[in-house]
């Protein structure tokens, strides 16, 4: 035996469809993990010529910051017009996914202007590679998307 509906009865059933299925996608969208590039955006905003100075300072080298992977580290190859001179500054390892594997690390070069990080210390995947240092009160800011590799 069919059940006979009047369009009145399947405009309201239709109606408390739609209501539930906007209030189970509210749900669940108010459940989802929001993660920000900084939670303090506005103010790294209002310093960011100063970034683009330093930049430009990074861009009139010689050469500029590279990298590679050697032995299971990996390595950051600074310009050699810096050799014999005092660099200090960090590096930062940002993971847009995740804020829980970002890294930062200072910079301690060794004789030929390397820096070395023990990949074990960093996840598989995608990273924004920031190295801000500064010689002969010198500030510069280099920026690279690079993606580390899974490595035993």
């Amino acid at each position: 035996m069919m059940l006979k509906l009047n369009w009145g009865t399947r405009i309201a059933m239709l109606y408390i469809g739609f209501v539930a299925l906007i209030a189970v996608m509210i749900t669940l969208s108010m459940r989802q993990k929001i993660e920000l590039v900084s939670d303090d955006y506005y103010d790294k905003e209002l310093v960011f010529q100063t970034k683009i100075d330093e930049m430009n300072n990074a861009n009139a080298l010689s050469g500029k910051v590279d990298h590679s992977i050697e032995d299971n580290f990996f390595v950051i190859h600074f310009p050699t017009e810096f050799k014999d001179r005092v660099v200090s500054g960090n590096v930062l390892f940002f993971r847009p996914s995740d804020s829980s594997k970002d890294l930062k690390t200072e910079i301690k070069l060794d004789a030929d202007l390397n820096q070395k990080i023990d990949l074990k210390s960093l996840s598989k995947g995608m990273y924004k590679m920031q190295v801000s240092w500064s010689v002969d009160n010198t500030p510069y800011f280099s920026e690279e998307t690079i993606v580390i590799p899974y490595l035993q």
